[in-house]
């Protein structure tokens, strides 16, 4: 199995070569419009070496700037796909534990007679226990999820 370190190393090469074959039509047209008004004196050629180090040295932490983000958000997304197949199976075993709970209810309450509705608890008074298929993590995970709302 594929090391997380050796992935991450996959992927850096992955978007640096895809960054160093990109086509720059603009930085060609800049160096145009730069030679164009070094030529009519509209700016002198100190200046013009200054914008074009800087015009360059933009791309230049662009290209470390994605070259750094991009393998690791690679990762969390391929890590996150995982989880979610996980979650969905796990989902499916509970709602399938769930509907064998609701037919053994179902088939239970035909099963009893006459039920007095006056020994019956009061929907709105009798406490509804919490759902018992959710792990203690899955509830970390929705608390740790919500957003504070301020007035």
């Amino acid at each position: 199995m594929t090391s997380q370190r050796s992935r991450e190393a996959a992927y850096a090469d992955l978007v640096a070569g895809l960054l160093d074959l990109r086509a720059d039509p603009a930085t060609g047209r800049f160096d145009a419009e730069l030679a164009s008004a070094e030529d009519d004196g509209r700016i002198d050629a100190q200046t013009a070496k200054v914008l074009r180090w800087w015009q360059r040295e933009s791309l230049r932490t662009l290209v470390e700037h994605a070259s750094t983000v991009v393998p690791p958000t690679m990762l969390a997304l391929e890590s996150a796909a995982g989880g979610s197949q996980r979650e969905v199976e796990s989902s499916a075993q509970s709602w399938a534990r769930a509907a064998a709970d609701d037919s053994a209810r179902s088939a239970e309450s035909m099963s009893t007679t006459d039920v007095d509705s006056e020994t019956l608890p009061d929907t709105d008074e009798a406490e509804v226990p919490p759902p018992t298929d959710l792990s203690e993590h899955r509830r970390r995970l929705l608390v740790a999820g919500l957003t504070r709302v301020r007035p």
